[in-house]
C-alpha cells in the first residue's frame, strides 16, 4: 500500500507568514463537541450537588392529609335532590330523600343542618329551571355550607360541562372556604384531589345517559306515531285515558266554547281574556287570571275540534332545550275526527278566518252579494278586510250568476283582456289599431288604486271624487279584472269605513286575504305593488270609479335620491311581473311596466272602445241591482248569526 504523504508546504523568508502556516495545522475542537463537553459538566455539578444536599428535620413542614367525606371536626351540611318528573314514584323518591338526608345529617354529631334543596320535576340537562339549585348555589357564595350530599353525579347534573363547572365553582368561589360535594353511589368527595379523573367519568356516563333516554324518547315517538299509539294530554276541556281517548270535562268546555262564539261574533283575543278573568274561569292549571295568548293557544289546538296531530314541534338541542316547529324533520301525524270536540270544525275554521281578517271587521261573519243582472252581472260587493277569501272562492262566486253560455263568452272576453286571446273581429272595426296606455299618462290628480300585499289604497283624488263619503262600496270582477268603488247605500251590508276617527282619508283598508287572491288569480308577482288609473262616473247623481287590473303601473321598490334611476325618472322600463315560479327578479327600483307592452304603442282599439262602452252602460240600477247571497262552500255548516248570538248570551249567563 502507498505510504499517504502530508502535502509540502514552502515556507517563505516572512516570520509573520510562517506564524500563519504554523496555526493553520494546529487541529481545531468542533462546535458540536464543546457544546456536548459543557453539557456533561453542568450534569457532573447537579450529582455533585444531590450528593452533598442533607435532609433538615427543623425545616420540613409536611402536607394536610386529604380530605376525606369522614373527617373530624364541624361541618354545616347540605343535600340536594332532584327527580325530573312529577310522577306518584318520583314524589316519593324526593320525599324519601329528604327525610334520609334530615336523620344522616342529624346523626352526626360534627354536622350542622344547613337546608334539604330539592327541585321536583326538573331535568337535570339544564340549570334554567332548577330554582332550589340555584338558591344553594346562591348560599354556598355566602358560606353557610361546608358539605353538599347527594345521591348521585346523575342527580347533581346530567350535563357534563355543568357538572363540572359547578364542582369547580363550589371549591373556588371562596378560595378559602372550599365547598366539597360527597356523591353517595359513586364514593366522590370533590374536595380530594384523587377523585377528579373518577368524577370525570361518572360526569361523562351520565350526560351520556342523558343523550341516550333522549334518543330512546325519539325511537319511541316513532314507534307509536307508525303503529297509530299517538301520544295524547290533558288540555282544558278534556281528560285523557290511559286508552288514549280524550273526554271532554263539561264544565271547562264551557270556557273553551265561549272563547270560538265570542271570537266569530267579534270579540277580540283581549275582551275574550278580560271577561274569563271576570268570571273567574280557571285554567288547565287553575289559575284564574287570562291573556290573549293564553285564549290564542287554546284556540289554535286542533284538539279543541276534535283532531289530533303527533308530534307537532320536536327537540332539536335537549340539553338547551330548544324546541322548533316539526317541519318534516321527523315522523308527525294528524287525525282527522280523532274524538269528539268541542267545537266543530265549522266554528274553528270561521274564528280563525276571523283572527286573519282586519281589525276594522266587527260584528257577524260578512257574506258576498254577487250582482246577478244587469251591466254588472258577476261583480261581487265584499268587504276585503274579511279573512276567509281565496282566489278559487271568487271565482267561483262570480260564476256562480252565469249560465254554461254566458260563461264561454265571459272566459273569451278575459282572455281578449288578458292577452292569452287575439280578437278575430273584422278589420273594419279597428282591431289592428291601438290608443295609448291610460296609465302612462297617470298624475296625482287623477284616481288611482294601489294594490298591495297588505290590502288596498287609494288616493286623494278618489276621495274628492266622491265627494270624501265615510263609506264606500266595493265590487270586483275576477275575470274581467275589473273593480269599482261607489259611494256606499245606508243599509249596504258589506260598506267599508275609508274615513279615520279624526276625518282624513285612509291611508290602507286592509285586506291580507282580498289582496292574495287577486295576486294568485292574476299571477303577479308578490314582492311588487301595482297602481291602476281610475275612471269616475256619475249616473243619476251616485258616483263611483271604475278600475281596470289589466293595465297596471308595477311599483318595485323606492328610488333612493342618489341613485341612476332617480336620475333616469322619464325612462320607461318594463320588466316582468308575471310569476312563473322562478325567483322575482327584484334589482329593478322606482316604477315600471310590464314587458309584454314593450315595443307596442298602447291596447287594442276592440279592447278599449268594448271597455268604454260597458263603463258608458253602467247606470245607478246596476250598482244595486238584485243580488245573489253567496256563502263561503266551507262555514255551510256554520249556525246563522241569530244562533251564535244566542249561544253567546247563554255561555255569558251559565259561565
Amino acid at each position: 500500500m502507498d505510504e499517504i504523504k502530508e502535502p509540502i508546504t514552502e515556507i517563505g523568508d516572512d516570520p509573520a507568514e510562517a506564524d500563519v502556516q504554523e496555526t493553520a495545522l494546529v487541529p481545531v475542537k468542533q462546535d458540536w463537541q464543546q457544546r456536548h463537553d459543557d453539557r456533561e459538566a453542568y450534569r457532573e455539578e447537579l450529582r455533585s450537588r444531590v450528593r452533598k444536599a442533607q435532609p433538615n428535620a427543623e425545616y420540613f413542614r409536611p402536607a394536610k392529609p386529604q380530605p376525606t367525606i369522614s373527617d373530624d371536626g364541624h361541618k354545616r351540611v347540605a343535600a340536594y335532590a332532584r327527580v325530573s318528573t312529577k310522577s306518584t314514584e318520583q314524589t316519593l323518591s324526593i320525599e324519601n330523600q329528604t327525610k334520609f338526608y334530615t336523620k344522616k345529617i342529624e346523626d352526626n354529631p360534627n354536622w350542622e343542618m344547613d337546608d334539604i334543596y330539592a327541585d321536583e320535576g326538573k331535568s337535570g340537562t339544564s340549570l334554567r329551571h332548577r330554582d332550589d339549585f340555584k338558591r344553594m348555589m346562591e348560599n354556598a357564595q355566602q358560606k353557610k355550607m361546608d358539605l353538599i350530599l347527594c345521591a348521585s353525579v346523575s342527580r347533581f347534573a346530567r350535563n357534563i360541562s355543568d357538572c363540572l363547572e359547578q364542582v369547580a365553582l363550589l371549591k373556588t368561589m371562596n378560595p378559602s372556604h372550599p365547598i366539597g360535594v360527597y356523591f353517595e353511589t359513586e364514593n366522590i368527595y370533590t374536595l380530594d384531589p384523587n377523585s377528579d379523573q373518577n368524577l370525570h367519568i361518572h360526569a361523562l356516563l351520565a350526560d351520556w345517559e342523558s343523550g341516550n333516554k333522549s334518543r330512546r324518547m325519539i325511537l319511541s315517538y316513532d314507534q307509536r306515531i307508525l303503529t297509530g299509539q299517538y301520544p295524547v294530554s290533558d288540555l282544558l276541556g278534556f281528560r285523557h285515558t290511559k286508552d288514549g281517548d280524550l273526554i271532554i270535562q263539561p264544565e271547562e268546555a264551557k270556557t273553551v266554547r265561549f272563547m270560538f262564539i265570542a271570537r266569530i261574533s267579534g270579540y277580540g283575543f283581549e275582551e275574550i281574556a278580560d271577561i274569563l278573568t271576570d268570571k273567574k274561569r280557571p285554567t288547565l292549571k287553575g289559575r284564574t287570571e287570562w291573556n290573549p295568548n293564553m285564549v290564542r293557544s287554546i284556540m289554535s289546538n286542533e284538539r279543541t275540534w276534535g283532531d289530533l296531530e303527533a308530534r307537532k314541534s320536536i327537540v332539536i338541542d335537549y340539553k338547551k332545550g330548544i324546541v322548533v316547529k316539526n317541519n318534516g324533520q321527523r315522523d308527525s301525524a294528524y287525525v282527522p275526527g280523532h274524538h269528539e270536540g268541542i267545537v266543530t270544525p265549522t266554528i274553528a275554521l270561521a274564528a280563525k278566518m276571523v283572527s286573519a281578517s282586519s281589525r276594522a271587521l266587527r260584528g257577524n261573519i260578512p257574506v258576498m252579494r254577487v250582482i246577478a243582472e244587469g251591466n254588472l252581472k258577476g261583480f261581487i260587493n265584499l268587504s276585503p278586510g274579511w279573512g276567509g277569501f281565496s282566489a278559487e272562492m271568487l271565482s267561483d262566486a262570480s260564476l256562480s250568476v252565469y249560465d254554461s253560455e254566458e260563461q264561454q263568452q265571459l272566459y273569451y272576453d278575459a282572455g281578449i283582456i288578458s292577452g292569452d286571446i287575439h280578437s278575430n273581429v273584422l278589420s273594419m272595426t279597428m282591431t289592428g289599431y291601438e290608443v295609448p296606455l291610460g296609465i302612462f299618462f297617470l298624475h296625482r290628480n287623477m284616481p288611482s288604486l294601489t294594490i298591495t300585499e297588505k290590502g288596498i289604497r287609494f288616493n286623494k283624488a278618489c276621495h274628492d271624487r266622491l265627494d270624501n263619503c265615510a263609506d264606500i262600496d266595493i265590487f270586483y270582477h275576477p275575470h274581467l279584472q275589473s273593480i269599482i268603488i261607489a259611494t256606499a247605500q245606508e243599509k249596504s251590508a258589506n260598506k267599508v269605513r275609508w274615513i279615520s276617527a279624526d276625518g282624513n282619508p285612509m291611508q290602507l283598508i286592509s285586506g291580507k286575504k282580498f289582496s292574495e287572491a287577486i295576486y294568485d288569480h292574476l299571477r303577479w308577482i308578490h314582492q311588487y305593488q301595482f297602481r291602476f288609473r281610475g275612471v269616475s262616473k256619475e249616473r243619476n247623481g251616485t258616483k263611483f270609479i271604475v278600475f281596470s287590473l289589466d293595465e297596471p303601473q308595477i311599483l318595485v321598490g323606492k328610488l333612493k335620491p342618489d341613485s341612476a334611476e332617480a336620475n333616469t325618472r322619464g325612462a320607461i322600463r318594463f320588466i316582468p311581473y308575471k310569476d312563473t315560479g322562478d325567483k322575482a327578479a327584484t334589482t329593478n327600483n322606482g316604477v315600471a311596466y310590464p314587458i309584454e307592452w314593450e315595443g307596442k304603442h298602447g291596447v287594442s282599439y276592440y279592447i278599449r272602445s268594448k271597455r268604454d262602452a260597458a263603463i258608458n252602460q253602467i247606470s245607478s240600477n246596476d250598482l244595486y241591482a238584485p243580488c245573489l247571497t253567496v256563502h263561503d262552500p266551507t262555514l255551510e255548516d256554520l249556525p246563522t248569526p241569530e244562533e251564535i248570538q244566542d249561544e253567546l248570551e247563554y255561555l255569558l249567563a251559565s259561565m
